[in-house]
């Protein structure tokens, strides 16, 4: 076991039905542990990172499938926190020990080329794609409905390096899953007031009309946020940090893969980031359920547990 654990280990394995952090421990150290499908992580993380947040979530995957449901669960984090290689190798894990989970990104859900170009066209940070507004969220949401209905989750599949980098869809997916993963960089972002407080001298007038659209387009996203059963959020001390932390894993995949990027094109998509909603939206989900306070070195510093504002099993969206 890591030598320091974060505070708020301990009321996140209570809430997962763990009292007694030793005896979590042993019994995951007897599933593998932190080796546990070890080679799925594309970017290097510690035994510490696999530990407090691979293994809790893997537990919170168990405690779902113990319940016989399906389940939803989702990951927020700006990019570069490690969202979308933490849920591709809880998906890996949970194929080593006979789990069905599924892995789905918002990302997969972007609009097929043509119509992405077209809702993309003439923002002001020139960025192909990740904005509010270039995904099909009746997509999204017929892919969960009939996986409800049915157990098979089927959705397609998006390669970013298509298009010289522009990105389009590719193929799809059709598993039998009791658990499904889904992430992004602003799931579950919903307006609140601070809107009318945010800092907004440092945007030209073109940024704040687009980041007014952003906001409209937010509001067709709320229906999918009413389907997660749970909302697990890595968030930054600040969110300028995520910028650095995706240079770096540009430049490793980079290293290990030989897929370059231009520095320009890294730049206009961090100002996006920053600029496109209001910064407080993106730290502030009012469904999240546990929060995970990252350090910039990118260590979790604390763990906050919530109570949830919303159900989604209590809901009448989800039947």
């Amino acid at each position: 076991m890591p030598q320091k654990l974060p505070v708020g280990v301990q009321p996140l394995l209570t809430s997962l039905g763990w009292s007694n952090v030793e005896e979590w421990w042993d019994r995951w150290q007897r599933l593998g542990g932190v080796t546990l499908a070890r080679h799925h992580w594309s970017v290097p993380v510690t035994d510490g990172w696999i530990a407090v947040v691979g293994l809790t979530l893997l537990s919170r995957v168990e405690s779902a499938l113990l319940q016989g449901e399906s389940v939803v669960l989702g990951v927020s984090a700006l990019p570069g926190c490690g969202k979308s290689t933490l849920c591709s190798w809880v998906k890996s894990a949970s194929q080593q020990l006979g789990w069905p989970v599924e892995h789905l990104s918002l990302d997969d859900f972007y609009w097929p080329a043509e119509q992405l170009e077209r809702s993309m066209r003439g923002n002001p940070w020139s960025v192909p794609r990740a904005l509010p507004g270039s995904h099909s969220i009746d997509e999204l949401l017929q892919s969960l409905a009939t996986w409800k209905e049915t157990g098979r989750i089927t959705a397609p599949r998006f390669d970013k390096s298509l298009r010289n980098g522009r990105g389009d869809r590719c193929g799809s997916i059709s598993s039998r899953a009791q658990v499904v993963l889904i992430e992004g960089w602003f799931l579950g972002a919903s307006p609140l007031p601070s809107v009318e407080t945010e800092i907004l001298e440092g945007l030209s007038e073109q940024e704040l009309a687009w980041r007014s659209r952003a906001v409209s387009l937010l509001a067709h996203y709320q229906q999918v946020w009413t389907l997660l059963d749970d909302l697990w959020h890595l968030r930054a001390v600040r969110n300028d940090q995520s910028s650095r932390w995706k240079q770096q894993q540009l430049a490793f995949l980079e290293q290990q893969c030989g897929v370059g990027y231009r520095s320009s094109d890294l730049a206009d998509f961090n100002r996006m980031v920053l600029a496109a909603l209001p910064p407080s939206w993106l730290r502030n989900l009012p469904l999240s359920s546990v929060v995970f306070d990252l350090t910039e070195s990118r260590e979790v510093r604390e763990i906050h547990v919530l109570p949830r504002q919303f159900s989604a099993s209590s809901s009448s969206a989800t039947g």
